[in-house]
């Protein structure tokens, strides 16, 4: 079921959220050596018997060594700040600052926080792996997953939603659709998400023109089945129940409406209850203001965590 929703708000400028939109700059690929199969004695009978192999998972980096995290932090060296409403939390929502996959910097996101904190959500911000700090797919996803499981512990006994702006909105689509991952370390017990905000999300990561290659440290065509394990427009069929809200900017320059609408109709035919809230003349970064976006983004997690 699809829901779309309009918000004027007027003309918003990026200046007024404190700095300028960057242009989105190519992501580094990498050429891949091309291996002829070596030919052995009895290969052709080998090749006669044996059962067709199964499709490899892709490889993509390494886990994150097993460490414990320190203090103030969610994985070893990844701070979180855990903020707590005056009376006792409706929910905990776990904000993912964006990027481009390259950065993860979350001081952006505190006015967004506060006001959801003050409506009364417990607000979970964490930073996660980048590029920019060596991590590539799928280390910066389960990071995130890691930090839903460490805001459901900080918080208990109420739903977590997870809330993302740009490519922490992708993130936050990948780890709500696909709760469990390839197991990597996390010293919490899992959860899956009950509920997914998108801010300006470029789900599609075919579509970011190689930006998305900053996240998986490879270009697609070198490794199309990398990418696909991120791509939220092919998991949308998974986890049906859960619902998704997707905010975006008529005046984002930077990630277009279309990204929202493709992953509303994929969301939509995967069975998910899907939101869509379009923010008249808001910026890239616009839809982060809480005047913009605050009211919608607080109702929509209370009437979720109502029904979780």
């Amino acid at each position: 079921m699809t829901a779309a929703v309009a918000v004027c708000v007027g003309a918003l400028s990026l200046s007024a959220c404190g700095g300028a939109e960057p242009a989105p700059a190519d992501g580094p690929g990498r050429a891949a050596a091309d291996r002829a199969p070596a030919d052995g004695p009895g290969q052709e009978a080998a090749d006669a018997t044996a059962s067709p192999a199964p499709s490899p998972t892709p490889v993509g980096a390494p886990a994150r060594p097993e460490a414990e995290p320190g203090p103030g932090e969610y994985l070893a060296g990844l701070p979180a700040t855990v903020a707590l409403p005056d009376a006792e939390p409706a929910a905990v929502v776990v904000l993912v600052p964006g990027g481009g996959w390259s950065t993860a910097d979350p001081l952006g996101l505190a006015p967004l926080g506060e006001h959801l904190r003050a409506a009364g959500l417990a607000v979970v911000t964490i930073t996660y792996g980048t590029s920019s700090t060596g991590s590539s797919w799928p280390v910066p996803a389960d990071d995130v997953r890691c930090a839903v499981a460490y805001a459901g512990e900080q918080v208990p006994d109420v739903p977590v939603l997870v809330a993302g702006h740009s490519a922490g909105a992708h993130l936050a689509a990948v780890v709500g659709l696909v709760p469990e991952g390839r197991g990597a370390f996390c010293p919490y017990p899992p959860r899956a998400a009950d509920g997914v905000v998108g801010l300006a999300g470029p789900y599609d990561v075919s579509a970011t023109g190689g930006l998305a290659g900053n996240l998986f440290g490879v270009a697609e065509p070198e490794a199309p089945d990398l990418w696909a394990e991120g791509n939220p427009l092919l998991l949308a069929g998974g986890r049906p129940d859960l619902p998704f809200l997707l905010v975006h900017g008529t005046a984002d320059r930077l990630v277009g409406e279309e990204f929202a609408r493709a992953f509303e109709d994929a969301l939509d035919d995967g069975g998910h209850p899907v939101e869509v809230v379009v923010v008249e003349g808001a910026t890239h970064n616009g839809v982060l203001r809480p005047d913009a976006v605050g009211d919608v983004v607080a109702t929509w997690s209370l009437q979720t965590a109502a029904t979780s």
